[in-house]
């Protein structure tokens, strides 16, 4: 399998403002593009002798940051992939956890950190979600050059679920980070 690289776009102003964003978009803050540039740095140390393919999240906050990553990586193109964008969180996109509550209430009894937002109504299924991710880690495996990806919180929960076969509360780690940089290689995945 061909390695690859996973990171997350830099802070939006929904994050900044506690608001959950799935396929809604927000510009990174001045924070977020600080955090983009530090994730850059990072990876043209790690990928600076090599051609690498950088494949994005179609949602803007996720090309924004691939933008900034470009100017320290050897990349011509930025290829866009909706495979892997975030989790839709449809009736509860751009709403608060307290909001959600309060809209809907009894919605989160009984979910946990990781499965709330299956339960979002007119939001993607899990199924859904899951299968297109791996689709996605299918296509990588026959990627010729290594890959970096720009994505999500949730959807980079995912990925990582997915490679090592771990529920999600086994792999967050730094991974909400938007700073974090997975190196994913012969089924173990690296964070720096």
């Amino acid at each position: 399998m061909t390695k690859f690289y996973l990171t997350r776009h830099g802070q939006t102003e929904l994050n900044w403002a506690g608001r959950l964003q799935g396929r809604m978009d927000s510009p990174l803050t001045e924070l977020g593009r600080t955090q983009a540039y530090r994730v850059g740095e990072k990876l043209n140390a790690l990928v600076s002798a090599h051609s690498v393919q950088l494949c994005v999240s179609p949602l803007g906050r996720a090309q924004e940051t691939a933008r900034i990553l470009q100017q320290h990586l050897n990349v011509a193109e930025i290829n866009t992939d909706d495979r892997l964008a975030e989790i839709g969180i449809g009736d509860w996109e751009g709403m608060t956890m307290e909001d959600i509550e309060f809209t809907h209430p009894g919605a989160l009894d009984g979910s946990d950190r990781y499965d709330w937002a299956y339960r979002a109504p007119g939001g993607e299924p899990r199924a859904a979600f899951l299968s297109r991710l791996k689709a996605w880690l299918t296509h990588v495996e026959m990627s010729p050059t290594p890959i970096i990806a720009v994505s999500h919180g949730w959807s980079g929960m995912g990925l990582r679920s997915l490679y090592t076969q771990r529920p999600f509360d086994q792999v967050t780690a730094k991974g909400d980070s938007h700073e974090a940089v997975f190196e994913f290689s012969d089924g173990r995945i690296r964070e720096f």
